[in-house]
């Protein structure tokens, strides 16, 4: 079955932002992790899972575009799937729109992908396979 994952913030600076969310929200602890183009920090706030992700100066990516337009805030909500695939294509049918960056999809078959939901207070879900491929 489908389940909840995390919740992606796109943020200026993570260190930061985690700093402040566990002086101020009881957040933590938090796991730091260079992922190419960006900096991201997972922590929770109570039972729910956080991911900062930092866009690296300099490096093009979606999530750099996006603090660009709409500044720090609610990037995407993450649940673990089955078939990424499966529920990629079943939310396409019904009106979602495949995220994509520089003309390419936001994807990694059968592992991962973001899809923009539609219709009112859109969000991006990113869909994770629920484990990794043997």
């Amino acid at each position: 079955a489908d389940s909840y994952n995390h919740t992606g913030v796109v943020v200026k600076n993570a260190e930061a932002t985690a700093e402040s969310w566990t002086k101020k929200l009881g957040a933590g602890p938090w796991k730091f992790t260079d992922a190419g183009a960006l900096t991201l920090a997972h922590g929770n706030v109570g039972e729910i899972q956080y991911e900062l992700l930092e866009p690296k100066e300099g490096i093009p990516s979606l999530w750099a575009a996006f603090l660009a337009e709409n500044g720090e805030g609610l990037h995407h909500i993450s649940h673990n799937v089955a078939d990424v695939d499966a529920a990629a294509a079943a939310l396409v049918a019904d009106g979602g729109k495949s995220v994509e960056f520089d003309g390419k999809p936001v994807a990694i078959p059968k592992w991962m992908a973001y899809v923009d939901i539609g219709g009112p207070a859109s969000v991006i879900l990113e869909l994770l396979r629920t484990r990794k491929p043997k």
